[in-house]
């Protein structure tokens, strides 16, 4: 305490002559971590808002050229590498790349995506059964199943992934499990606005008589 306002003038003075660099410092950071977040959330949204207007102008060429804007749009996923642009022009990519029989190609797009992507990016499981499917295609199916199993996708999406992998053993011939596989897509909802699924299950009986 102290008994004249003298007294708490003077001790105001020493702790600003002993403390005063440290709060000025203190300030002068804040104020540049401040400044520095406003500044990276400006520049962040600037790149944003250039990515979906290049992205937008793409959508012109591949409307008009197909497969031929497919260096545009390799570029475009080169120059946004890791976003979510990038990856919906890989998805285009692999598509315009199936439709033309390059499935090496489609491959490569929809296995950058894969990698690339987070995990709980919606547009990651689009990819892995993409991916899957198209190797079924070409009956490489120890890859489709290696494809399906390599990434952990969303509870939502098991009932998918056990529906294609039963599928997978069925052109396997290994039919028990393929019933497995199936029923643990049933189990997981399958069932739900896919009729189709429960007929692949009862099929299985057929099959194996017929082996």
């Amino acid at each position: 305490m102290y008994d004249t306002e003298e007294q708490q003038v003077e001790a105001i003075k020493r702790w600003w002559q002993e403390n005063g660099n440290f709060v000025i410092v203190g300030i002068a950071v804040g104020l540049a971590v401040v400044l520095g977040w406003r500044l990276y959330q400006d520049n962040e949204l600037s790149n944003k808002e250039a990515a979906s207007s290049s992205y937008q102008a793409l959508q012109t060429s591949i409307d008009a050229k197909g497969y031929g804007a497919a260096a545009e749009l390799q570029a475009y996923i080169d120059s946004n590498k890791g976003s979510n642009y990038s990856f919906m022009a890989a998805l285009q990519l692999a598509k315009l790349a199936v439709d033309g029989d390059k499935f090496a190609e489609a491959e490569a797009q929809l296995s950058y995506v894969i990698s690339a992507a987070a995990a709980n990016n919606p547009l990651l499981p689009v990819a892995v059964l993409r991916l899957a499917r198209l190797q079924v295609t070409q009956a490489k199916y120890d890859e489709a199943l290696a494809t399906l199993t390599a990434t952990t996708l969303d509870v939502a999406f098991t009932a998918t992934v056990e529906e294609l992998k039963g599928d997978i053993y069925v052109a396997q011939n290994v039919t028990e499990k393929a019933r497995i596989a199936y029923q643990a897509a049933i189990d997981n909802g399958g069932l739900e606005n896919n009729a189709v699924l429960q007929t692949k299950i009862n099929q299985l009986s057929v099959i194996e008589a017929a082996q």
